[in-house]
């Protein structure tokens, strides 16, 4: 899977929400969803949220097509959040593809989520979570 043309630019689009909004969202979305807040997770997330998933084959991924709607969304991370080794994960922010982004880390494993908002607003429109190992290899190292 790749980003939507969006989001795979090297700069951050003229128009879209304030970056501090992003950023804002894109912490509470990684600390509920990772963290088991179901109620604070569906209010990040718009009705019509989409989640797609990058594994690449070699990495945990929903299925190869895209999980529709904040229940089935929710369910998803919440599921996620239940499978979060005792030792936890630890969140760093980043950009990525000139977004906010949370690069999630349980052991040495990543995971990248970026979020895009809803046109205006504050809550969640798309999901990508990328844990294909190759596309996510230079991210071991980041402290």
């Amino acid at each position: 899977m790749t980003l939507p043309a969006a989001t795979c630019g090297t700069a951050a689009p003229a128009t879209g929400p304030r970056p501090d909004v992003h950023a804002e969202v894109t912490d509470k979305f990684a600390e509920a969803a990772l963290g088991g807040d179901l109620r604070a997770l569906m209010e990040a997330l718009a009705p019509d949220v989409t989640l797609w998933t990058d594994g690449g084959g070699k990495g945990p991924a929903v299925s190869l097509h895209p999980a529709r709607g904040r229940d089935r969304v929710a369910a998803v991370f919440t599921a996620v959040a239940r499978a979060v080794p005792p030792q936890g994960f630890d969140i760093r922010y980043r950009r990525v593809a000139a977004y906010p982004g949370a690069l999630v880390f349980s052991g040495d494993s990543p995971l990248a989520v970026v979020v895009d908002l809803v046109p205006g607003g504050d809550t969640i429109a798309s999901v990508f979570s990328v844990t294909d190992p190759d596309k996510l290899a230079h991210l071991r190292a980041v402290p």
